[in-house]
């Protein structure tokens, strides 16, 4: 069997997968797409194999999480973290299932234009690998301040990096011994259920449940199908909208570059940029959501082909997570070429996009009725509280679950009550490992 069919039956049956696991709300990336795809390297695939693989597993999930975000407002992944918002006031709307289509189409075009944007630009960087390897701490350091200032908090975020940088060493210092090792999948979920902790933690205090009680069923209005049929994989340049395309192109062009900075930073930050520009509620929602989705495709893809080209080390959140095993247990770089990366990426986005895209379209007012009518959002909640908790138990037992619970109250709390993101405490989670150490050092010299 020839390596392109091999990829191109690869990629089918993990596009198919993961967009199946797309759909469950509150999926860690690094916790199904790195020990899934450890496994096919453990079984032997081809180099270029695994890479169509891993794009299309990318694309598909990009695509599904679209589904639990926009209908129920549950992340569908962790990077649907910063969709959640948005997507709660399209629910508002009554029109979830019109948030899910811009952020699927969004997806397909994010990919379309990070695929190749982050082949040429990994190209021009790899002169300076040596120098941005020396100092890759610096740079996560940097790109966490630029992104803390640019959301709502300003320099209230900035400088709250510090004090989060500490919390998150401290606790790795307390796994180390707890577990013998770090931590990654247990902070990071922290980081995601923040928001969410910090609401159930406030129903334990008698006066804020008090005042978020609510009486009687909760009225939602759906908005009506387009009485203009779908075609099977409609252009995802319409679905998006032509207003919407002059920033959806560009952004993506941006964040395939981005490979420093988290994919929820960008996300958060680019989807603000553009949602500001709009001023009719609905427009500014349906904008940015679609932006956001191509935003994340295109910095995931980034974060994977710029250091594997580059630099064939793991020198960003994407490699370090759930791209792990293509550096660490085989060197990706070591076996593509220029034309690989091209025509197995290409094959990746087609197979991640075959079998997702369909379903977002076609069913997804459908699905948001279903969600609505038969499904309680309370067990929801239970559900993907239950998975989180449960994927800490795996990385850690009990320990990892309290690490959850602390990260996610006091990360929930600075992003509920002082407007700082996810995105930058993602940001300060990949620099804290160049900031504790660099201030712990300038105070030994002061002293």
């Amino acid at each position: 069997m020839s390596l392109v069919l091999q990829a191109i039956i690869v990629a089918l049956i993990g596009g198919i997968l993961f967009a199946i696991i797309g759909v469950v709300p509150g999926t860690d990336e690094t916790a199904t797409m790195a020990p899934i795809t450890l496994i096919l390297v453990l079984m032997g695939f081809e180099p270029v194999v695994l890479f169509a693989w891993f794009i299309a597993i990318i694309v598909a999930m990009q695509i599904t999480h679209t589904i639990p975000t926009a209908m129920a407002a549950l992340p569908g992944s962790t990077m649907a973290v910063p969709m959640v918002e948005n997507c709660n006031v399209g629910k508002m709307l009554g029109i979830p299932h019109i948030t899910m289509r811009k952020m699927a189409a969004g997806s397909i075009v994010g990919s379309v234009i990070g695929l190749p944007v982050a082949v040429c630009f990994a190209q021009l960087l790899a002169p300076l690998s040596d120098v941005i390897s020396q100092y890759s701490g610096l740079i996560f350091t940097i790109a966490a301040c630029i992104i803390a200032y640019m959301s709502k908090s300003r320099w209230g975020a900035v400088v709250v990096l510090v004090p989060f940088a500490f919390l998150i060493q401290g606790l790795q210092r307390l796994s180390v011994e707890a577990v013998g090792g770090t931590l990654f999948t247990s902070i990071f979920m922290g980081i995601t259920i923040g928001p969410m902790i910090c609401e159930l933690f406030n129903a334990l205090v008698p006066a804020n449940r008090e005042k978020n009680r609510k009486d009687g069923f909760k009225e939602i209005w759906l908005a009506p199908e387009a009485k203009d049929k779908l075609p099977l994989f409609p252009n995802p340049l319409k679905v998006v909208h032509k207003s919407t395309v002059k920033y959806v192109i560009p952004t993506s062009a941006v964040a395939a570059c981005t490979f420093t900075f988290s994919p929820v930073g960008m996300t958060v930050m680019l989807g603000e940029l553009v949602g500001s520009k709009k001023k009719e509620l609905y427009d500014k929602i349906t904008a940015a959501v679609g932006v956001q989705d191509a935003v994340s495709n295109a910095t995931y893809l980034g974060e994977l082909i710029i250091p594997m080209i580059a630099f064939g080390l793991p020198l960003s959140p994407v490699a370090l997570g759930p791209a792990a095993p293509l550096f660490n247990d085989i060197n990706l770089h070591d076996y593509l070429t220029m034309g690989d990366y091209i025509l197995y990426g290409i094959i990746g986005i087609i197979g991640g996009a075959v079998f997702a895209y369909p379903i977002a379209m076609k069913k997804a007012r459908a699905w948001s009725e279903m969600m609505f009518r038969h499904v309680s959002h309370e067990a929801l909640i239970g559900a993907f509280m239950g998975l989180i908790f449960m994927l800490a138990f795996h990385e850690a037992g009990l320990f990892g679950i309290l690490v959850t619970l602390i990260i996610g109250i006091f990360g929930g709390f600075l992003n509920n009550y002082f407007g700082i993101h996810t995105g930058v405490q993602f940001m300060a989670y990949y620099a804290s490992s160049w900031i504790v150490p660099t201030i712990i050092g300038v105070c030994g010299t002061l002293i």
